[in-house]
């Protein structure tokens, strides 16, 4: 695959980044700042678990030190993780465990495409599609941010940080 698809990648990930934030941001004002944090990494450790109890499932063992290697523990984790997100959800809607699973994707791909594609590529694309989202997230006040429209200073801002993006790669 070409740079081009995964820098689109990227940025579509920093889309969801801001998602998530402005989420985090909601379930703050129900909770507290500590509180929306420990909900998205909950939420991520049920997600992650999720995922490698499937894959070991499917037989291909996740590379962790036993007994996390094995497809039972990482059902155990899966169901005591999703059990303790159950529990930290109660009260607040249960929409907000979106916040840690939205961290999943992003995890995944720093730590397969940042190699791949540097990490400075990787960052560059990340930021702009975070303030990209962020700028559309604005514009309707999703989840109770400040509502802020969208005008041609914005679009600059991002239009800049899309071209920060194509002098990070350089052109080779």
């Amino acid at each position: 695959m070409s740079d081009a698809f995964w820098i689109a990648v990227v940025v579509l990930l920093g889309c969801t980044q801001a998602l998530q934030v402005s989420l985090l941001g909601a379930m703050n004002r129900a909770r507290g700042p500590a509180e929306a944090a420990y909900v998205s990494i909950i939420g991520t450790l049920a997600a992650l678990s999720f995922a490698l109890a499937i894959r070991a499932m499917l037989g291909s063992r996740p590379a962790l030190p036993a007994p996390f290697d094995q497809p039972a523990a990482m059902a155990a984790m899966t169901v005591a993780s999703g059990a303790v997100l159950a529990m930290a959800l109660r009260g607040i809607p249960p929409g907000y465990a979106v916040t840690g699973m939205l961290a999943v994707p992003y995890l995944l791909a720093a730590s397969y495409l940042a190699p791949k594609i540097g990490v400075g590529l990787f960052v560059a694309a990340l930021i702009t599609g975070q303030l990209g989202g962020g700028v559309v997230i604005d514009q309707f006040g999703a989840f109770g941010a400040a509502t802020r429209q969208i005008d041609a200073v914005r679009i600059l801002g991002v239009g800049v940080l899309l071209v920060g993006v194509v002098l990070v790669r350089g052109f080779r």
